[in-house]
């Protein structure tokens, strides 16, 4: 699968990174990006943040420049009892207070539970297609772990 014009960046966060520190590692595509993923260390990363206790997990970003839209896979847990979190984050429009005023538009954070690795890939799969409905129909049929604005 390939773009036409590679619109999609991703970055890293590793266990313990500080919520606004990430590695910026430029342009991707969907093939390298699992190739990424596969090869991430996340059980070290789980170890590594059960040491340090505060910070973010590991995370693995995706944004798609053209849309301000992003999708991100975490992982919580123990090295023998994990799950992948899966973040997407889209622009929504927010009704002034108490439903008058100006609506404004922000960025939504909503986040999954991810039942395995395939899932995972399944959504960014969606997510580089550009395929919304169909990333959109997945995640909500996903556990939702919770949902919030998102931090710029």
């Amino acid at each position: 699968m390939t773009n036409e014009k590679n619109d999609f960046t991703w970055n890293v966060q590793l266990a313990g990174y500080d919520f606004e520190k990430y590695d910026e590692k430029g342009t991707i595509n969907y093939k390298d990006f699992i190739s990424e993923f596969d090869k991430f260390p996340w059980i070290e990363q789980i170890e590594s943040y059960q040491k340090i206790k505060q910070g973010c997990s590991a995370t693995l970003s995706v944004q798609d420049e053209r849309n301000q839209k992003s999708l991100w896979v975490s992982i919580m847990g123990d090295k023998t009892d994990n799950t992948f979190l899966v973040g997407y984050v889209y622009p929504k429009t927010k009704k002034g207070l108490f439903g008058i005023g100006k609506e404004k538009q922000i960025k939504w954070l909503e986040i999954f539970v991810a039942e395995n690795p395939q899932k995972v890939k399944k959504c960014f799969e969606f997510f580089f297609l550009r395929d919304y409905e169909n990333l959109e129909r997945t995640i909500k049929g996903m556990e939702k772990y919770g949902e919030m604005e998102a931090q710029n």
